[in-house]
């Protein structure tokens, strides 16, 4: 089996660009749909759609929020698409620089888990504090309630950890504090609301977007987030493997050269060997405070890719960026750089 698995990679990788396109995306799929491992496939658990008159639940598992505007603000948004809104304790509470202690975040996130009515669980902001609780959460009862779980930076380290503990998809988008419109909110309704396939409908404005650093083709579950709290769970029990999958990275207010020594952990611990693809978000104030004495990132980015052997491209809409798409952790994708970029195998939900 192995040596057919390694077979597939290397027909994909020399052939798919001879003739790829005539059979992107029905002919593609279906040899996918044939040969995959659909054992894998069993083990990850979509939770359910959001519909008009479902409960969700906004809370702080990560840094205090002082501008109090955007609670009330949030919630006439989240009432605005139909939802029944449960603002949790914590949007509001101030401890230090975390919204609540370590015990009252995970505490009641474990609460709004355990509650069957909660659909969704959104978070108010990001920050600095998720990580330390994720030894709290009852992985157990995600497994037996699971439901949609969205947020990102800060965030990412739960949604990874809750995706390497009981393989419940979640999601990559926006926070209370984040735009919920045009273009953020269609591809928030796309993956959590429609159950569709599509990211977003702009498949050529996202090609003018981005910088192609390695042409190609490949298909994985997508894991990543934000860059430093990526790397910052290396070595921990809530890192999810990389193999085979399509990493997704984002970045804001980083020096090129601490995005370089991040990759370079990444690179040293294997990760970057091992990937089917690399996705970068439109890296946010990512610029040297002395130019003259700095790589751009799009070097740094060149630097550690120009020679991989899978599809790497930088400039995509997520992260720290107005416009961003929401992204399923734990789901399979396609990445094309030719095509429509990046595209799901089957939708997140159901």
């Amino acid at each position: 089996m192995l040596v057919f698995e390694n077979q597939r990679r290397d027909f994909f990788r020399t052939s798919f660009g001879v003739f790829g396109f005539l059979l992107f995306p029905d002919g593609l799929l279906s040899y996918w749909n044939k040969y995959d491992n659909f054992e894998d496939k069993k083990e990850v658990i979509s939770p359910s759609r959001l519909q008009k008159g479902d409960v969700v639940a906004v809370m702080g598992a990560a840094g205090a929020l002082r501008e109090t505007k955007y609670i009330e603000s949030f919630k006439e948004q989240l009432l605005s698409f139909g939802f029944k809104v449960i603002m949790g304790e914590t949007v509001g509470k101030i401890n230090g620089y975390f919204s609540g202690t370590d015990e009252e975040r995970a505490q009641e996130f474990n609460r709004f888990i355990e509650d069957q009515s909660v659909k969704a669980i959104f978070f108010i902001k990001g920050g600095w504090g998720s990580a330390r609780i994720l030894n709290l959460i009852d992985y157990e009862n995600i497994k037996k309630n699971p439901k949609i779980i969205l947020g990102f930076s800060d965030i990412t380290s739960l949604l990874i950890a809750v995706f390497k503990k009981t393989r419940l998809v979640t999601f990559h988008g926006p926070v209370g504090v984040s735009s919920w419109e045009g273009f953020t909110l269609e591809s928030f309704k796309n993956m959590t609301c429609r159950a569709e396939k599509k990211l977003n409908q702009n498949d050529s404005e996202i090609r003018r977007l981005i910088t192609v650093i390695v042409k190609g083709q490949a298909k994985g579950q997508l894991i990543g987030g934000n860059l430093s709290v990526f790397v910052a769970l290396l070595g921990t029990p809530f890192f999810e493997s990389c193999k085979e999958k399509i990493l997704f990275l984002e970045e804001t207010d980083e020096e090129p050269y601490r995005i370089d020594r991040m990759l370079t952990t990444l690179r040293l611990a294997g990760v970057l060997d091992e990937v089917a693809g690399i996705v970068f978000g439109q890296f946010n104030k990512c610029i040297a405070e002395k130019p003259q004495e700095s790589f751009t990132l799009i070097e740094v980015l060149e630097q550690h890719f120009k020679e991989a052997c899978y599809p790497v491209v930088y400039g995509c809409p997520f992260g720290h960026v107005k416009d961003k798409w929401t992204l399923p952790v734990g789901a399979e994708a396609i990445i094309d750089t030719d095509g429509a970029v990046l595209t799901l195998f089957a939708p997140a939900v159901h």
